[in-house]
């Protein structure tokens, strides 16, 4: 209990203190506790397509957002418009009263606030297919993001996995607007404006999300993070919140009286089951080395001591395979020493692979025959370089070393490849180690926003320039972390900037597979020095050429564009490499040297050896022993062969040391310098090296984006049977931006039923026909959506049952949505539609 609670109790007088225990009560369902801000004057948003009509709220061109007119009456191009009252139309808190006023009717701008009733429509601006005809499309809405997130609550409410957004900063710089005016430092209410502005939307975000299973995201820097985190707490009570500090400037940012800055911060909240995944890469201290515990396919060949014929027998036989398919088929048993390698019966169809060394004398080969024919039948055995013409080839197994990792799960058979043999690679789960948990602080260099923001916009739109966009990578991390293990994940960032969330969605899908959907929503203002100079030119918003400069369609749209395609429109290709964050293993020749200006017979004593390795970078003089005719060390990257009359010795010692990179041979004869790196090569094979993947840009990605600017219908159009035209892409998004999107063509009629081959959703727009639409579904499949349009609440539930036994066996998951013939019921925004929200199906929603 309060203070004023314990002080009221003692009050004597108990009419009193009734009274005010309930003049308190009241007062504390009204007053804010914790974050305390105003909730200002509604937002406004210009129509610059609109035609000025009687009762349009307006303002004039070349005045202020907020200066707003009523029309009252419209008459041979002249509008008499009057201020409208408090209680209609709140936008100006004060009115003085005012007589009526003229406007030429060219001069006014129509303008609708944020809670009066808009009817919204998508108009198709552009394209781009890169990807499969039925893969699932990206979004670009050109739009108020307020307005954007409203006409998405019809289409996803709660279907959403992640919300990613970068909002304005609020820094002072005028890098925001406010009922279309910049703010600015001067402006006294700036911080209480833009949490009226963020809250705003993110009470419509919250509306997206699932509320079992998803994450929201947002980017801030210093100046209003506090205000943030607060308001958050306030609205997501739920959440599991979390503020991460991302370096994004290393070298850091000095400024004035105050320490360098090099990050901004981010506010992870998870809902219901989400959480962050265990990863390799805690994002905070140095990169985890990668496993050296690589697969490893073993040469059969014998090198080293005992490795001819006349040492083991037994381990003398043939390996038959098919020549043009290189697929081993049979096993062949040995013979005495002495038997020509004619006695041995060849299957028709095959040659023999024999035991040979590189200058043809015979060897022998690891394995007996048996438990050669052992690992054929498990696959562990597959055919390298075959010679024809010598009879020889490489024959590669794998050894017990490697089996027991398969065994351990440490390395995984992931296929069979055309020999028979098994494809098996490391299991990424230990590739690195113990996986952890992603830390409260991101360290790396690939999330410098300069670097690999600035800079790659900057390369992607020559001539362009855009303020402080994100760098892709930190971008991507973030998305690992909340949607890397959901692959048709839906990710939506409604202040989309420069397009760095796409950008990133893309390169997450072509890393690991994946087919999330990313819908961005970003409005197609200028920037405060270029409204100037297009003001300057008598331009104004609205203009082709103001409109080409804003956001969207000068940096959104063409960065999104090119990078799903690779190149620009003047066919230029983008250059660079995107890192993918995989590690990848690349083979890499191991090296040699041939130090010849030594004779071996010269290193008779450890002195002479020692002043040898002391030429090594790496090896510890410490190793020469006596006798030493050459050093190979398990703790040391380097080898040196004082004595090549040892070589088989030295051979055999290196058999399994795969982590030796480096060879120094002594030897003044350039012909035993390279045989003995041959039978190297031959017995060790390539360096695999761990390197970070990368993706040209050049390559683009297996996209496709679909581009619309949010308009809004006049109201005497809002009818559904008038508008279907308009409302087809809202449908084709409802349905999941499936296939390529359906049109109506311009000047063809209505149809009864709309049903396009190829779509995932179909129309019946005239009731009477049900008929007609169960027949057309009985052949159709990988449906998602049927629309029905009637007002008649029961008989919907009758058809929707009817459409589930003919077409849901065939469409599992199938989802049957009423639609109003009316307009205004189905997609007016700014009010609530109870009656529309009212009526929905239990597989279906209302549009």
């Amino acid at each position: 209990m309060s203070a004023i609670d314990t002080l009221i109790a003692q009050i004597s007088d108990p009419r009193l203190r009734e009274r005010l225990t309930a003049e308190w009560d009241n007062a504390k369902k009204e007053k804010k506790f914790g974050l305390v801000f105003e909730d200002h004057l509604p937002e406004l948003l210009p129509l610059y397509g609109a035609k000025p009509h009687k009762g349009d709220l307006v303002c004039r061109r070349q005045g202020a957002l907020k200066d707003v007119w009523q029309i009252k009456s419209i008459h041979a191009g002249v509008a008499t418009c009057v201020k409208p009252s408090n209680e209609t139309h709140p936008s100006e808190p004060t009115r003085a009263a005012a007589e009526p006023v003229q406007f030429m009717v060219d001069e006014l701008l129509v303008v609708r606030e944020f809670g009066e009733p808009i009817f919204p429509a998508l108009v198709p601006v552009d394209a781009v297919a890169n990807g499969p005809a039925d893969a699932p499309w990206h979004t670009l809405i050109e739009a108020d993001n307020y307005h954007a997130l409203q006409l998405l609550d019809y289409l996803y409410a709660g279907q959403v996995d992640c919300i990613y957004i970068d909002p304005p900063y609020n820094t002072g710089a005028r890098d925001w607007k406010y009922n279309n005016d910049y703010v600015d430092g001067n402006d006294g209410w700036r911080h209480s404006k833009w949490l009226a502005f963020m809250e705003k939307r993110l009470k419509l975000a919250k509306r997206l999300l699932k509320p079992d299973n998803s994450v929201l995201v947002i980017t801030i820097d210093e100046k209003e993070y506090i205000h943030l985190g607060m308001l958050l707490e306030e609205m997501f009570p739920d959440a599991r919140m979390q503020m991460v500090t991302i370096v994004i400037n290393a070298p850091g940012q000095t400024r004035k009286q105050q320490l360098a800055r090099v990050e901004e911060y981010a506010y992870f909240l998870f809902f219901g089951a989400a959480e962050p995944p265990l990863v390799a890469d805690d994002l905070l201290n140095d990169k985890p080395s990668h496993n050296p515990s690589t697969v490893r396919w073993e040469s059969l060949l014998r090198s080293g001591t005992n490795s001819r014929r006349v040492d083991r027998p037994a381990l003398f036989y043939p390996v038959f395979i098919k020549p043009a398919s290189r697929e081993l088929i049979a096993v062949g048993d040995s013979k005495p020493l002495g038997t020509p390698r004619s006695a041995w019966d060849i299957p028709n169809g095959s040659v023999a692979v024999w035991p040979l060394k590189s200058d043809g004398t015979e060897g022998n080969w690891r394995a007996s025959p048996e438990y050669l024919r052992q690992l054929f039948r498990k696959g562990f055995v597959r055919l390298g370089e075959y010679r024809a013409d010598e009879g020889r080839g490489t024959v590669w197994y794998l050894g017990k070393a490697a089996i027991q990792k398969i065994e351990a799960g440490e390395i995984l058979v992931t296929g069979r490849d055309s020999q028979g043999a098994v494809i098996v690679v490391p299991n990424p789960e230990l590739a690195f180690g113990r996986k952890t948990v992603a830390k409260t602080v991101w360290n790396r260099p690939s999330h410098h926003a300069g670097w690999h923001g600035t800079n790659l916009v900057g390369a992607m739109l020559p001539g362009k320039t855009f303020p402080f966009p994100k760098s892709l990578y930190s971008v991507a991390d973030t998305l690992r972390l909340t949607v890397g293990s959901k692959p048709d994940g839906i990710v939506i960032d409604f202040f989309a900037g420069s397009g760095t969330t796409l950008n990133a969605v893309n390169l997450l899908n072509a890393t690991d597979g994946g087919s999330r959907r990313c819908i961005l929503v970003t409005n197609n203002e200028v920037s405060a020095e270029e409204a100037a100079a297009l003001g300057a030119r008598g331009l104004q918003p609205g203009d082709t050429e103001w409109e080409a400069q804003g956001i969207c369609r000068s940096v959104t749209w063409p960065r999104s564009k090119y990078t799903i395609l690779g190149q620009r429109d003047d066919g230029s290709v983008l250059t660079g490499e995107y890192l993918t964050g995989k590690t990848v293993e690349r083979a890499k020749a191991r090296s040699f040297t041939q130090i010849g200006f030594v004779d071996p017979a010269q290193l008779d004593t450890p002195t002479k050896k020692k002043q040898v390795v002391a030429l090594i970078d790496g090896l510890p003089q410490t190793l020469v022993k006596d006798p030493c005719r050459f050093i190979v060390s398990e703790d040391h990257k380097a080898t040196v062969l004082f004595d090549p009359a040892a070589a088989e010795d030295w051979l055999e010692a290196l058999d399994g040391q795969e982590h030796i990179t480096d060879f120094y041979i002594v030897t003044p004869t350039k012909r035993v310098f390279d045989q003995l790196k041959a039978q190297v090569v031959e017995l060790l094979g390539s360096i695999l090296v761990p390197e970070e993947e990368k993706r040209p840009m050049s390559a683009g990605f297996a996209a496709n984006l679909a581009y619309f600017k949010l308009d809004f219908l006049e109201k005497e159009r809002v009818s559904l049977r008038r508008a279907f035209r308009e409302i087809l892409p809202l449908l084709w998004l409802k349905a999941g931006a499936v296939g390529p999107r359906p049109e109506l063509k311009r000047g063809e009629p209505e149809p009864v039923l709309f049903a396009p081959e190829g779509s995932n959703f179909v129309v019946l727009l005239d009731e009477t026909r049900m008929g007609r639409l169960l027949k057309s579904l009985e052949v159709r499949t990988g449906l998602s959506q049927v629309f029905i349009v009637t007002d008649a609440d029961e008989s919907f539930k009758t058809m929707a049952q009817d459409v589930r036994e003919v077409a849901g066996k065939a469409n599992p998951g199938l989802a049957v949505v009423q639609l109003y013939r009316d307009y205004l019921l189905n997609f007016m925004i700014n009010k609530n539609q109870d009656r529309a929200a009212g009526h929905t199906d239990t597989q279906g929603a209302r549009a």
